[in-house]
Parts: structure tokens; sequence; C-alpha cells
């Protein structure tokens, strides 16, 4: 048996045992003693990288298996940023993106809908001691600025195939693991264009996009930030049906596609560089 395997063996006879021992105990008694076990177990796993550690709170299965960071070449183009450039991080998750890109010290804007997510990346930037360069927003980028619903297709924490301002439809890809509408959060959402006019935060010089069947919406409520030559090149990922709508309309705003990334399940990211 591997070890993975034997792990999560060993976790099901724990967790039988202290589940009896919550009975044992009595209702209340029972379950102060599970939080309690809960909060001092503080389950935080270290990854290295090329910029040194990156520390991940690990309260589920998700964020654990997010910890062990893939995506090089998200990584590479990571890599190849100037001193000085601020990132801004749209659907970040837990963060993986966000804690690598403030490790080589760049200044970074987190942007994550979805509350479970977002706690587990606040968390993150605090345990990392990154505050000072990344900075954490609970709220949705989008065509237009509105309150609206997250459409989440899961709600365990570090889960995705979310969508923002609109029901998912048999016409919405969602893999396998997931569900369409299995809950909705009420989220503010702001294009990025008005979202830089009302709060002036730092431009972004390079955009990562990775928010499940949304990119399109938000490209274009980024039409003055697109075109605005500070914005230096960004990665968005894509699916079959946002991909030729992608291109077009970056490509109008004078960028060109250096880099197509490989598909799987027609999902996959597409670079940009200002041409």
């Amino acid at each position: 048996m591997k070890r993975p395997e034997f792990a999560v063996i060993f976790a099901k006879i724990f967790r039988s045992l202290i589940m009896m021992s919550t009975n044992f105990l009595g209702y209340r008694a029972g379950f102060r003693m599970l939080s309690y076990l809960i909060e001092s177990l503080d389950p935080v796993i270290t990854t290295q990288t090329k910029h040194g550690d990156i520390r991940f709170y690990c309260p589920a299965t998700w964020p654990f298996k997010r910890s062990d960071i893939k995506g090089p070449n998200v990584m590479e183009w990571i890599d190849g940023f100037p001193e000085g450039d601020v990132f801004w991080d749209i659907g970040a998750n837990i963060g993986v993106y966000t804690l690598y890109a403030a490790g080589r010290g760049l200044r970074v804007f987190a942007f994550e809908p979805a509350a479970v997510n977002y706690f587990v990346l606040v968390k993150n930037i605090e345990i990392n001691e990154m505050e000072d360069r990344a900075s954490s927003l609970n709220l949705a980028l989008h065509e237009k600025t509105e309150l609206s619903e997250l459409n989440m297709s899961r709600t365990e924490i570090g889960s995705a195939q979310h969508t923002f301002g609109a029901e998912q439809t048999e016409e919405v890809d969602i893999k396998p693991h997931a569900s369409r509408n299995k809950f909705r959060q009420t989220v503010l959402g702001y294009s990025i264009d008005e979202f830089i006019d009302v709060f002036r935060p730092e431009f972004p010089n390079r955009l990562k996009i990775d928010v499940d069947g949304n990119e399109c919406l938000i490209l274009k409520g980024a039409e003055r930030t697109l075109a605005d030559g500070r914005l230096k090149s960004f990665l968005v990922e894509v699916r079959d049906n946002t991909r030729e709508e992608v291109k077009k309309r970056v490509t109008q705003a004078g960028f060109v596609c250096v880099e197509g990334g490989e598909q799987t399940s027609g999902v996959g990211d597409l670079l940009f560089e200002r041409a």
C-alpha cells in the first residue's frame, strides 16, 4: 500500500475514534473537544521554490493538493517580471501564484470572490508574512460594477468552477467532480476599469485571469486598462467556447498571443504580450 493511501485510511480511523470520544463526553463537551482539536492541529505544509519556502495552510484536501505548486509555465512567466512590476492575480483561489510572486518581492493584488477560499488566501499571506507585498480583496472582477451572485459548483475550501453574475447552465463546462449551482454567495463585482477609477490602486503591469468561463466579460470591462501601455502582458485561462473571443478582443487592444499552452479537457492558458 502506498503512503498516500495509507494516510487516508489512517485519517478515517482517527476520525471514527474522535467521533466516538465526542459521543462519550456528551454533546457540548464533545464538540468543545472537537473544535479545540481542529484549532490546535494548525495544518501548515512548506513547499520549496527557487525564491524560498512558501507555507500553505491546509485545513482541507484541496488546499493540500494546491500546495504542490503546479503550472511551470506560469512560474516561468512570473520569474521573467522585472523588479518593481505590479501583478494582479484574478481568481487567486488560496493564493498559489500570489505567494510565489510576492516571494519574488513583487507587489501583488489577489482577487478571490469565494469566501471559503478567501479565508485561506488571507491566512496564507499572514503565515508567510507577506502583507506588505500582497493585498487580498474578497470581490469579483466582471464586465460591470454590480451586486450579484457567485454560483458555486461546490463549497469545499480550495474548490473552483464557480461563475459570477449568471447561473451555471448546460453550456457551462463544469468538471465531473463538481455540480452546478450548489450554492449562491452574494458578491460585489467591479469592472477592472471602474475599480481602478474608484480606488486608484497600483496599476497592473501583469494580469493573471483564471475565472472558469468569465474571462471574456472581465476583458470587456477592462478596455481602458488593456489600452494603457503600462500593462505589458497577461495570462488567461480559456475554454473552447471563449478562446477565439479572448484572442479577438485582446488582439484589438494591441497584444499578440505568444504562447498557446496545452489544453486539458478543453481548458488551456493563453499568454499575451504587448506588440
